[in-house]
Order: C-alpha cells, then sequence, then structure tokens
C-alpha cells in the first residue's frame, strides 16, 4: 500500500505538493539538501495503512479544494448542474414563499398590546 502512495506523491502535479505538505507539516529545514516532495515522501513511508487511504482520499480531493475559479463560475451552480438540479423553478419558488409571507406581514393590523 506504501508503494502506491508514494507513487502518487512522485506524480503529483508541482503545485499540489506545497499544499499537501503543508497539511502533513511537512517544513524543508534551512540548509536542508532535502526537497518538500522528497520530505513528503519519506513521512508517506512511515504511514500505516488507514493513514494512507486518508493520504489517497485527501490528494483525490486535493484538485478541488483548492481550485480557484478564473472564469468566474459559481460552484454552487456548478454542483446543482451537476446533479441536475432546477435552479430556475428553486429560485421561483423561494421567490414566491417570501413575497407570500410578506403579503401576509403586510395584511396583518399592527395590534400591540397595552398593560391595563
Amino acid at each position: 500500500m506504501q508503494v502506491i502512495a508514494q507513487y502518487v506523491v512522485e506524480h503529483l502535479p508541482h503545485n499540489e505538493v506545497p499544499a499537501l505538505a503543508k497539511r502533513h507539516k511537512v517544513e524543508v529545514k534551512k540548509g536542508s539538501a532535502s526537497s518538500v516532495h522528497q520530505l513528503l515522501l519519506k513521512q508517506v513511508g512511515t504511514y500505516d495503512d488507514s493513514e494512507i487511504c486518508k493520504l489517497l482520499l485527501e490528494v483525490a480531493l486535493l484538485d478541488s479544494a483548492y481550485q480557484r475559479s478564473t472564469r468566474g463560475d459559481d460552484v454552487l451552480m456548478g454542483a446543482a448542474k451537476r446533479y441536475r438540479v432546477d435552479t430556475e423553478k428553486l429560485q421561483k419558488a423561494v421567490a414566491d414563499e417570501f413575497a407570500a409571507k410578506l403579503n401576509k406581514r403586510q395584511q396583518q393590523p399592527d395590534v400591540k398590546k397595552t398593560a391595563v
């Protein structure tokens, strides 16, 4: 299992290595000849099976967790489209519900109870 984890870490995109190393508290000491990548590989070599499973799941989700939208896409709208949620229908239903509550509140007479 460690071989798989080390292979995955070795083949991570260069920009994801620092984020994963930071999450696993791997830091390069000043004057050290080792890179972050090498230190991370050494640490992964000490993990047991449960830690390796967590690491593999983390690597699978790492890109999504740190992905920054450059095109202005809304993450929630993207998820809604992926799960085929009719956002326009929901938006209309919520707007109608708020309008109904507002109308109900405006129609009720403003009666204040006074102490006798």
